[in-house]
Order: structure tokens, then C-alpha cells, then sequence
């Protein structure tokens, strides 16, 4: 994100197990203490009035969803739902970084076995399910890349802003993974002749047509694509909060509980995929790169 995320005096910093944080803007004052460990690297804080802006901060500029990653988001989901101060989440990888590139792939070769591939699809599942039981506003920033798990994370969020430059891709199938989360969460979306379309072409959406389908809600410059998540978080934190709340639970509902209804199904295709070649390839490749 800009330099003000790490250097602006409003921010929220969570620096230990032990530490408390203080924020103030406005008339707002927040006052977090939270057991959530030092993820302080892979993710920064900023409180902009009552949104709360949380950027990923993976060495790796296209930022991979590693554990550690994934473990941070949830924590600021929870702090999120449970901090009466904070009124909306603004999810992003920053400006001039991807949103996310799918999973980590240094920790995704260290899985083997069918029972570790489960656990990993469980996982998913439950951290998905995470962000959409937020339940004030979530609006993601979908700067540059957002593949699989990344695609799948913007998503999960109430209001997506991207910009010319996003590139939304559900590839996996051209690499030898099972696409079945993502195709059940597609197909949600947009219906399943579209769903078709982004699985099986493996190709980014046009940026035209995800605006249309309203994969993206908003396309602003790449500039501005913070700011205008912020903005639009601002919008709907203004919104009667009880109406909300109740209202984005009742509309998630079935689509968590058919979240966790394809578990079984998927737990079986991703553990025949990831025993194919064709994966073990992939993986050389990329981690080469």
C-alpha cells in the first residue's frame, strides 16, 4: 500500500502476544489487546476512521497465501467481528502488488497423502468461511493477481474493487489441480455456463465482462484502487448496522453451508490430482521460478 500504512500514526500495530494497540481517528479511539502473535511482517493494520485496512505483506510481491498469511487474515476477521469500534474490513495486497496468486507453493510441495490433503481442503473451507461470517462490511482490493486462493479470498468479501490491470483466473486445471472450490463458487456467482468459461479456458476474465458480472463491482485506476475500496467501505459501514449484519447472514448462509457440503467431493479430487505427475511438474516449475 502507500507509505502511510506503515507509518501513519493511526495505525494499529500488533507486535506481540502480549501487546495492546491504540488508534484514534476522528472521534473514533480503538482499544485492541488480542493473543494473536507477531504477524506484524506478513500483514499491516491501518485504521482509517472506523474501517479497518488490512494489506498483505508477503516478502513476495504477488503475495502467496501462506499459512502464516492465511492465520493473520483470519485473526483480523475475528478482530474485525468482535471489535465494536471497527465498522467495515478492507482486505488488499497494496498497491502495486498482486492481491494474492493463489496458494504458497514452497509450503504447498511439503503436503503428501491423502490425510494431509483433506486437512488442507478443510482448512480452505473453514477459512473462507471465516471472511464471509464477517458479519459488518468486507470489500476487497483486487490489485494485479488473483489466482485460486486469492480469486477465492475476493470472493468471499461483500464488494470487490479491481482496476484495468486485475487479472482474475481460475487456472487450475491446466496445471493438474482440482478446480472444485472454485468451481462451486463460480458457478454461485455467475451461473455455470460462465463458470465453464474461467475453469475450463483457464484464462484471466476480461475486466469488461467481470465488471458486467459483477466479479468486480468497481474498476478504478490502479492508483486510486485503495482509496476507492476505502471509500466504498466507508459507504456501506454507514448503513443501519443491525439490518446489515442480519441481512449478510441470512444471504451467506447457504452458500457456507454448500461451502462445506462439497467437502467430501473435493477432499476425493484434489487427493487423485495431487498424485498425478502433472502436478508434481507444476510445482518443480514454479518453484524453479
Amino acid at each position: 500500500m502507500s507509505s502511510s500504512l506503515t507509518s501513519s500514526p493511526n495505525r494499529c500495530r500488533h507486535l506481540s502476544s502480549n501487546s495492546r494497540c491504540r488508534g484514534s481517528e476522528r472521534a473514533a479511539t480503538w482499544q485492541c489487546e488480542r493473543l494473536i502473535g507477531n504477524w506484524m511482517a506478513i500483514l499491516q493494520t491501518e485504521a482509517r476512521g472506523a474501517v479497518l485496512v488490512a494489506q498483505f505483506n508477503h516478502a513476495n510481491t504477488h503475495n502467496p497465501m501462506s499459512m502464516e498469511l492465511e492465520n493473520a487474515i483470519r485473526s483480523i476477521c475475528g478482530e474485525t467481528e468482535d471489535n465494536p469500534a471497527i465498522r467495515a474490513l478492507v482486505l488488499t495486497g497494496g498497491n502495486d502488488r498482486s492481491f494474492c496468486a493463489g496458494g504458497d507453493f514452497n509450503e504447498v510441495a511439503q503436503i503428501s497423502g491423502g490425510g494431509a490433503i483433506e486437512a488442507l481442503i478443510d482448512r480452505l473451507i473453514d477459512f473462507y468461511s471465516a471472511i464471509l461470517k464477517v458479519t459488518k462490511p468486507t470489500v476487497a482490493a483486487v490489485g494485479g493477481y488473483a489466482i485460486g486462493v486469492g480469486f477465492q479470498v475476493a470472493l468471499s468479501c461483500d464488494w470487490r474493487v479491481g482496476s484495468p490491470a486485475t487479472k482474475l483466473l481460475m487456472w487450475e486445471l491446466k496445471h493438474g489441480i482440482a478446480c472444485t472450490i472454485g468451481g462451486y463458487m463460480l458457478e454461485s456467482f455467475v451461473g455455470r455456463a460462465a463458470m465453464s468459461d474461467l475453469i475450463y479456458g483457464c484464462e484471466a476474465a476480461p475486466i469488461s465482462w467481470a465488471a458486467d458480472q459483477k466479479l468486480l463491482h468497481e474498476v478504478v485506476d490502479s492508483s486510486n484502487l485503495v482509496e476507492k475500496a476505502i471509500t466504498r467501505a466507508q459507504i456501506l459501514s454507514e448503513f443501519p448496522e443491525i439490518t446489515f449484519r442480519r441481512t449478510k447472514e441470512t444471504v451467506n448462509r447457504r452458500f457456507v453451508a454448500g461451502l462445506h457440503a462439497i467437502a467430501p467431493e473435493a477432499k476425493e479430487a484434489h487427493v487423485a490430482s495431487t498424485a498425478t505427475s502433472a502436478v508434481q511438474q507444476h510445482l518443480k516449475r514454479v518453484l524453479r521460478h
